[in-house]
This record gives structure tokens, C-alpha cells and sequence, in this order.
């Protein structure tokens, strides 16, 4: 005989033919995964225009001005430890991306003061502040750091989140 249940968070709906209680942290789990897989929906999207300041004053940046490019989007913050780790190594790959008709633009949400003090020693070029948060809510950032690969299309090709090899950060940028 086939038991059918259906279960929301720990309380389960039973059908005529018997009832079945749901182990509380297997739902999680199975919550989880569903989450993971609906987050990577973000690849093949188009990606958000923005209109962001420079740490370093200037003239704002807008991604659709790098249209035909690939740009290497990283949200961080000041306080991230892992963020402070990526950043060295996003900067030795300046030169990779730049052989490969791309860009890394390293986007700080919300500290101008603590973004100029972390940045100052390294020289990537895209050094941008989203003040208000509002371009990290629109690509539904929701932990530090993430990365988008966005292609030459303005499509998200590739997301991750955490501290990335500078293989793998080579690999998405130069497609090698």
C-alpha cells in the first residue's frame, strides 16, 4: 500500500490511507536544496543595469557601458574577512582579464571610507561603492562575497559565492 503525504515545515497533511511524520531537519535539507536550485536561476538572465560611484570620485559607472565585454562582478564588504582575502587575488588577475576583453569591478555595499582604506594599496581599476545597497538587491545578494560572471551579452554566466580559487576565478574570466 503507497502512503501519501505532503509536509509543510514539521506538521504533515494525511490522506485517508494513514498519516507519516516528517523528520524536521530532512525537511530543511530538502528546503535547502530547493532554494540552491532556484538561486542558480540567475544564470541566463539579463543582468541589472546599475549606476554606481567610483571609490575614487569620478564619473559614475553604469554596466551597460561595458557592453561586449565580461565583467567580473564582486560584492563585498569592509567587515567581510573573506572579501579582505579575495581582493589580493582578484588583483593578480588584472592582467588575465584584461588579455581576455574583460573587466573585475569590485563593488563595496555601503562604507566609501572603509572601501578607499582596503582598495588604496591594490590597482584595480573598478573600484565602485553601492552606497544605498540597491544594485547588490538587485542582483539578490544576500552574504558576501558573490561574484557574477556577466558576458559580453549582459547575461549572467556564472555566480558563486565565497572565496574562489584564483584558478576557478581565472578559469570563468579567460574561459581557459
Amino acid at each position: 500500500m503507497i502512503k501519501m503525504f505532503v509536509a509543510f515545515g514539521d506538521k504533515t497533511v494525511e490522506n485517508e490511507m494513514g498519516s507519516r511524520s516528517l523528520n524536521k531537519p530532512l525537511w530543511m535539507i530538502v528546503g535547502l536544496a530547493v532554494f540552491l536550485f532556484l538561486r542558480n536561476g540567475e544564470v541566463g538572465r539579463k543582468a541589472p543595469d546599475f549606476s554606481l560611484q567610483g571609490v575614487y570620485g569620478g564619473s559614475d559607472y553604469h554596466l551597460n557601458s561595458f557592453q561586449g565585454k565580461s565583467v567580473l562582478l564582486v560584492f563585498w564588504t569592509t567587515g567581510c574577512g573573506v572579501c579582505r582575502r579575495e581582493l589580493p587575488i582578484l588583483n593578480g588577475l588584472r592582467s588575465d582579464a584584461a588579455r581576455s576583453n574583460a573587466e573585475i569591478a569590485c563593488v563595496n555595499i555601503g562604507d566609501m571610507d572603509g572601501a578607499r582604506e582596503v582598495m588604496r594599496p591594490l590597482r584595480l581599476r573598478l573600484n565602485l561603492v553601492d552606497l544605498d545597497g540597491s544594485a547588490a538587491r538587485s542582483y539578490g545578494v544576500s552574504g558576501v562575497p558573490k561574484l557574477l560572471l556577466i558576458g559580453p551579452d549582459g547575461k549572467i554566466k556564472w555566480t558563486a559565492s565565497g572565496l574562489q580559487s584564483e584558478q576557478v576565478l581565472r578559469q570563468h574570466l579567460t574561459g581557459d
